[in-house]
């Protein structure tokens, strides 16, 4: 039976972790340890663009 390297198992992370819609910053592979970063997505405020002055227009 052939041995998948941790360095294959660590790509099938990746590609299950992108599929999914994750984004993955970084992936460290120590030993028989893998750690995949996740980035966090900056979240859009939908309120940015609006003046929400309160005096007069």
């Amino acid at each position: 039976m052939a041995q998948t390297t941790i360095e294959a198992k660590a790509l099938r992370l990746l590609t299950a972790f992108e599929r999914a819609g994750k984004s993955v910053g970084r992936v460290t592979i120590d030993g028989k340890r893998i750690e995949l970063v996740l980035v966090d997505a900056p979240t859009a405020d939908e309120f940015e663009r609006l003046n929400m002055r309160h005096d007069k227009t």
